[in-house]
């Protein structure tokens, strides 16, 4: 899925954010005064990940003077992110991938196997990175320098950023007419409400050589629910069914391959030691011989809970705009795909010259969570939630069903599309009719319980609703 790693309580963050950042305001005051006039830019983005580093391009190449902090430029991106290529084609990255299977396969129940018809691939971090940020220089726009920002005051319509950039000893600042975080789940500037918790996606992951193995190479296992390995005992089948979890495999070549053992969405999360248990667990079955761990990952996704505040100064994009599927795990394809609207809504704003800096942010928030991207979100925080409660009997129903569905739902839905009301009530239809009996007395149970008038909201169109 997508990954991303995040410690820490959502609410404690968040008022730990507001004091620091009382603090910082008063301090940058000062140095404003002491420093006087400083460098200027359109736009400075905190954080040059995939999502910071391809807005970066996608204002620049409007026109836009951008200025990149990122704590260290030259690091490699951490995470392995698996993306469906289609998603990668609509913004030319298709050609970024270490390698891509034209099926992906799904194991739903006892040797269920169902075969998606839509490519998968592997991005090769390195190589999107190196091409994005070629992009960005060609438009003589983009600087990207190694340092942390510290804090940001906002004036009428322009923000003083502080940052110290790698190496330097004293601070440096530049002026922007919008700043942008770009930290992912860190939320570095970013505040987000204090609504419920979230529930979370974790993962143990691996790259792995060894003598040989099961999986097809030119098939990606995308979701693996099987739990074979788990029937040794009574307490092994009820800690399966109480515990879902789902096995993941990119063969590479026959003797090198990327597993990863998933928990889908949990509350609290499954912890990591039991998922790396559980994966060598599920090798060990398959007979397969582990000779070498290339490198190990450990992923921790929130999903669902609150949401940025709409009305802030600080622009937020990607796992700082609460771009994460709430059912899914991912953002990537998400984030990469609608970087050319965000970015043409924050130039377009700029460019007017009498907007406010406020007036200007909540131009580019209003593009990134309309009112119909909000109601489109409570549908599918509906979906991690009802998932959230489901146990591995339930799942294997639910996504047997799921993958029955007509091609364009089931990929529409993983891929943050089903915007208008009427294709989520067929979504949720055909789910509901598709499933076990008792898959729908849960989803029933779920909307009733938990007095789902948003999800009424998204998925019956009434101009008296939300709209």
């Amino acid at each position: 899925m997508g990954f991303v790693s995040i410690l820490g309580l959502p609410n404690l963050r968040a008022r730990q954010l507001s004091l620091r950042r009382a603090v910082a305001r008063t301090s940058a005051e000062q140095e404003v005064a002491k420093k006087g006039a400083v460098e200027s830019v359109d736009v400075a983005i905190i954080g040059g990940g995939p999502a910071g580093l391809s807005l970066a391009r996608a204002v620049s190449e409007r026109g836009a003077s951008v200025l990149v902090i990122e704590k260290d430029v030259e690091k490699k991106w951490p995470n392995n992110y698996g993306v469906w290529m289609d998603e990668l084609a609509r913004v030319s990255l298709d050609d970024c991938v270490k390698k891509s299977w034209p099926v992906a396969t799904v194991y739903t129940g006892e040797g269920e196997k169902r075969v998606l018809e839509r490519p998968y691939g592997r991005v090769d971090v390195e190589k999107m990175k190196q091409k994005i940020r070629a992009q960005c220089q060609a438009t003589g726009k983009v600087t990207v320098s190694s340092g942390l920002a510290s804090s940001v005051e906002h004036k009428e319509t322009s923000s003083i950023m502080t940052f110290k950039a790698n190496g330097e000893k004293d601070s440096s600042q530049v002026e922007a007419k919008a700043i942008v975080d770009a930290t992912g789940h860190a939320l570095g500037f970013v505040e987000f409400t204090e609504g419920h918790a979230p529930g979370i996606q974790a993962a143990y992951g691996m790259e792995i050589t060894v003598p040989s193995h099961p999986w097809p190479v030119g098939e990606m296992l995308l979701m693996d629910f099987r739990a074979e390995h788990m029937k040794g005992s009574d307490k092994e089948k009820k800690d399966a069914d109480e515990v879902p979890l789902f096995f993941y495999v990119m063969p590479m070549s026959d003797t090198r391959i990327f597993v990863e053992e998933t928990s889908l969405i949990g509350k609290p999360a499954v912890g990591f030691d039991y998922l790396k248990e559980q994966c060598y667990k599920r090798l060990a079955y398959h007979n397969v011989q582990v000779d070498e761990v290339h490198e190990e990952e450990f992923c921790f996704i929130p999903m669902g809970g609150g949401m940025p505040l709409l009305n802030q100064r600080v622009i937020g994009y990607g796992g700082s705009a609460g771009l994460v599927h709430p059912a899914t795990g991912y953002m990537f394809g998400n984030a990469v795909n609608r970087v050319d609207e965000v970015g043409e809504a924050l130039v377009n704003a700029l460019n007017e010259g009498s907007l406010s800096g406020d007036e200007v942010s909540k131009r580019v928030w209003k593009q990134i969570w309309s009112d119909a991207r909000l109601l489109q979100r409570d549908f599918l925080v509906f979906g991690g939630e009802t998932i959230l409660r489901m146990k591995l009997h339930e799942l294997q129903y639910f996504f047997a069903a799921f993958f029955k569905l007509p091609w364009e739902q089931w990929t529409e839905f993983l891929s943050f599309g089903l915007i208008r009301p009427e294709e989520r009530l067929v979504f949720g239809l055909g789910v509901f009719l598709r499933t076990s009996n008792a898959v729908r007395f849960k989803l029933v149970f779920e909307a009733i319980t938990r007095g789902q008038l948003t999800l009424l909201n998204s998925v019956i169109p009434n101009p008296f609703r939300r709209n």
